[in-house]
């Protein structure tokens, strides 16, 4: 059991983890080669961003596991058909994005929060972000599958040429070319698009159980799909509308700084966030795998090792936030501009303090959906990224001030995880202790 765990889990997290780090690199470049101001903007941007993602983990998630669900059952051929279903699917929607959003960038930008200081690195940013919005979902919707398709490795490979490719051209067209948040936007998109043609040619050309065949849209498999996608989909919705919510109660009680020094904090957020997602990346497919096979017992012990390496990463990403908070933040944002920095350093030692909770959240999110307990992985989802960070970091602010908006979060995790940890809880129950329950509950 634990073999099969960690032969997805370290290529999962090791995905997650150069995946957050070029988009870390990406803020490095912007922060030191073009100013605090560039980084305020391209951190405006990124719920845009989180839409974008968010799309493409609902099929993702969705196809993997129904994917999985049916390679365990041994029907390779409805594997092939709901594969290749889905990549059609997401296909069309990306460009659909695209051809929406391309004419409307001032729109956009001016609803994400620009101002007069930010506008034009918000456009210039996003105006070329778009319109490799497919080659984002495709790339990442194709890596997911190619874990479930059994080949981790393979995906941790691309993930790893796409990252270095990005950091080259971060260096080559910030600090060489000089072309500001436009060169970090461009050596993102090339580098999704080389992540897309390497994960294509693996279901074209190589060994893969799942084949493109000729597309049969079954609007039962579709719901189906989406039905099973959405919570994880909900997930990184809320990133973008914790990020919305976070820049508007920042701006209105600290201003551009404060917005600044959330961009540092959310790019190791997204290294500890994505390194969770990677342990319940290689979680979900097993989970959906045995669940298929009706071993109960197999599925328990995945959780139970999913739990443990969670915690292990949880207090890991603590520690060196509390130790080092100095040394991350100075990556970003250079001593010289004081102000900032020290702003920076304080307000991210307290917001780490999330780091402990998270992804005990996302793990019990994930079994869920992994499950098909979808209404129970919508709720946490929905409850954790938008209802109990909007109440927080609104109302926190006004009684604590600053050291409220950076708490916020961590009180938000801590009350999830209450009822994250209540609906697990029952949902181990055997059925006739719940049903019991339920009785008691009416005699009552």
């Amino acid at each position: 059991m634990k073999r099969k765990f960690f032969k997805f889990l370290l290529p999962s997290v090791s995905a997650m983890w150069v995946f957050s780090i070029y988009t870390m690199v990406d803020g490095m470049f912007v922060g030191k080669g073009v100013g605090p101001t560039a980084l305020a903007a391209v951190n405006i941007s990124m719920p845009f961003i989180n839409i974008v993602f968010g799309i493409s983990l609902l099929m993702s998630i969705g196809a993997s596991t129904m994917v999985s669900m049916s390679m365990g059952k041994g029907d390779f051929k409805r594997a092939s058909r709901l594969f290749t279903m889905s990549s059609m699917i997401l296909c069309g929607t990306g460009l659909l994005i695209t051809a929406i959003s391309v004419g409307r960038l001032e729109g956009i930008a001016t609803f994400l929060g620009a101002d007069s200081v930010t506008m034009d690195y918000v456009k210039d940013y996003l105006g070329i972000i778009i319109p490799f919005c497919s080659f984002f979902m495709v790339a990442y919707y194709l890596e997911v599958l190619v874990k479930a398709d059994g080949f981790p490795r393979y995906a941790i490979l691309f993930v790893s040429v796409a990252a270095i490719t990005n950091l080259a051209l971060d260096y080559v067209f910030i600090m060489k070319f000089g072309w500001g948040v436009r060169g970090a936007a461009w050596a993102t998109g090339i580098s999704q698009l080389i992540s897309c043609i390497g994960f294509m040619a693996h279901f074209v050309m190589g060994r893969s159980n799942m084949k493109l065949t000729r597309p049969v849209f079954d609007m039962g498999d579709i719901l189906a799909m989406v039905s099973t996608g959405f919570p994880e989909a909900v997930t990184e919705f809320s990133t973008g509308i914790m990020v919305y919510f976070f820049n508007f109660s920042i701006l209105r009680h600290i201003g551009e700084d404060g917005v600044a020094a959330f961009g540092v904090m959310m790019y190791a957020n997204s290294l500890v966030v994505m390194s969770m997602i990677g342990i319940n990346q290689a979680m979900q497919p097993l989970v959906s795998f045995f669940c298929g096979r009706r071993d109960s017992e197999s599925v328990k012990g995945i959780l139970r090792l999913s739990f443990k390496s969670v915690a292990a990463a949880s207090i890991l990403f603590a520690l060196i936030s509390q130790v080092f908070a100095g040394e991350i933040v100075e990556l970003f944002i250079s001593r010289s501009d004081s102000h900032i920095y020290e702003l920076s350093k304080g307000a991210f030692r307290i917001f780490s303090a999330s780091f402990l909770i998270c992804g005990f959240n996302i793990i019990i999110s994930g079994y869920f959906t992994a499950t098909r307990q979808v209404k129970r992985a919508l709720l946490i989802s929905s409850v954790r990224g938008i209802a109990l960070v909007a109440i927080f970091v609104t109302l926190l602010p006004m009684a604590f001030g600053e050291f409220g908006i950076w708490i916020s979060l961590f009180v938000s995790e801590i009350v999830a995880l209450g009822i994250s940890a209540w609906m697990l809880s029952r949902s181990m129950m055997p059925a006739d202790s719940v049903q019991r329950d339920a009785k008691s509950t009416k005699t009552a």
